[in-house]
């Protein structure tokens, strides 16, 4: 007798670890310039590392800010400053080869006057998930044996794969009047649709461009455009099922160049496939004379679900402070969306959070104020899967009203990784039996309720076809009212 066996590796989470970590940093002004109000703080915060050594994980990030800000004298200004931070996440047991997923997001990012100059105060939320390829030795099949029974499963397998990836600078250029600056731009891009080609995919997105300008009669004013563009990204290696795109923004700039407005966006475009397939695995197995026995093994792995994307809107009130005057005409607003929960609900992934909204305006006497209110999310995203792991989160938002009570829209983009708990048994040796008795005559046998035929079978050592021809009907699994006839 002979088992032949097969090795296999699951991707399983080793961990999951989330921390909150404060950024402080003080802000040095431009020359020549001071600080009367800081209108608003537009965060773009990156995790550029993140290193697992033995018992810990190490992440280095950069917080960029863009700041809009008034002097003293009522002039408006902005301009750019960034902190660099490194934190260390202790977990037991990792090591080097694991794969880590990092989720970061700014519960609070604000920055403060002081004597002279600003103070960055920020808030980053950590979610930290390890990785782990754990391997296995299993029992495929028993060649050899005399009076086999044996119940085999299959184990499917299905993980992303990086099938190909382009990285391209999008461009605009639109007009503005001579003397236009601009205080703020933010970007995002979005993929539309896709298509495959004959050597790869075809990918339509758009890049959103938020524009905060200062004419040259000095008033503000916001501008949205959009910029669409079809690019190519060639396919390599052996192509997956299930494909699908994503869009990342890595850099942005607006600049103004006399009577032009000049827009450039680079985008990294990544183009994911899932490779599915499925393992034969012996599951137990016995012979008449119970020569020898299967030794179980449980294990526990992750198996690809698919890419989670959409786009969901929350709306609620926001109410101007108290200590300052009412709002007679909203000017921009900018929104920080922090997801607080997501679990897996009966129609999806149930997401729930808040976006931080910052909204300038004007009063009635001319003067420009801001100030920040929470908008609530909650919202359902389609879904296969147990676990989900975001991974990119943005927000834009749209402030309307005047007075005291105004009211915030808040589109929130969210990209995220589904995965399923895979949970099996399985034979990964064989090991000696004990012999089965056989005892000649007519046995009537109750079986316990949730046995099966193998198991009866594997009692008695008998075959399941045996059993068959001696019972006309039977179940697949006892309800514990069948009577059994074995015959040796």
């Amino acid at each position: 007798m002979e088992a032949e066996k097969i090795r296999f590796s699951l991707d399983t989470l080793f961990a999951h670890e989330e921390q909150q970590v404060p950024v402080e940093s003080a802000i040095p002004l431009p020359p020549g310039r001071t600080v009367g109000n800081v209108l608003s703080c537009a965060p773009v915060l990156e995790i550029r590392e993140a290193r697992v050594k033995e018992g810990a994980v190490t992440l280095t990030g950069r917080l960029a800010v863009h700041l809009v800000l008034e002097t003293g004298e009522r002039v408006l200004y902005a301009f750019d400053a960034a902190a660099e931070f490194s934190h260390s996440m202790e977990v037991t047991g990792a090591r080097e080869s694991m794969e880590p997923r990092v989720f970061a997001q700014l519960l609070k990012c604000v920055c403060h006057r002081e004597e002279d100059g600003l103070r960055l105060s920020a808030l980053v939320d950590l979610h930290l998930w390890l990785l782990c390829q754990q391997e296995w030795e299993a029992v495929s099949a028993i060649r050899g044996a005399v009076g086999l029974e044996s119940l085999q499963g299959t184990m499917p397998t299905r993980r992303r794969s990086l099938l190909g990836a382009r990285a391209v600078q999008i461009q605009e250029e639109t007009g503005v009047p001579q003397g236009t600056q601009i205080l703020e731009s933010r970007g995002t891009v979005r993929v539309d649709s896709w298509s495959q080609a004959p050597e790869g995919v075809t990918v339509n997105g758009t890049l959103l461009s938020t524009l905060l300008l200062l004419t040259p009669q000095g008033q503000l004013e916001q501008q949205q455009l959009t910029t669409p563009f079809t690019q190519a990204v060639k396919l390599e290696g052996v192509k997956g099922e299930g494909l699908y795109v994503t869009g990342e923004l890595t850099g942005y700039t607006a600049r103004v160049d006399g009577e032009a407005l000049l827009l450039r966006g680079d985008v990294s475009l990544s183009v994911y496939g899932v490779n599915t397939g499925s393992l034969n695995l012996l599951l137990d197995a016995y012979d008449r004379e119970g020569s020898f026995s299967c030794r179980r093994c449980q294990g526990e792995g992750l198996l690809f679900a698919g890419n989670v994307s959409g786009e969901r809107t929350g709306e609620g009130t926001l109410s101007v402070p108290n200590h300052l005057p009412e709002a007679e005409q909203v000017l921009y607003s900018l929104a920080l969306p922090a997801l607080l929960t997501w679990q897996k609900g009966p129609g999806g992934f149930e997401v729930e959070g808040v976006a931080f909204v910052t909204t300038v305006y004007r009063c009635e006497s001319g003067l420009l104020h801001s100030f920040t209110g929470e908008v609530p999310l909650a919202f359902t995203l389609p879904g296969e899967g147990d676990l989900l792991l975001p991974g990119l989160c943005l927000g834009q938002s749209t402030v309307t009203g005047r007075g005291r009570t105004l009211m915030g829209r808040v589109t929130v983009t969210l990209q995220a990784e589904a995965y399923e708990h895979l949970s099996l048994t399985f034979t990964d040796d064989l090991l000696p039996g004990t012999p089965v008795p056989h005892s000649p005559g007519i046995l009537l046998y109750a079986p316990d309720k949730g046995q099966t035929l193998f198991d009866l079978g594997k009692r008695f050592g008998v075959p399941q076809s045996r059993l068959r021809e001696l019972n006309a009907d039977l179940p697949s699994a006892f309800t514990g009212t069948e009577r059994v006839i074995i015959i040796e």
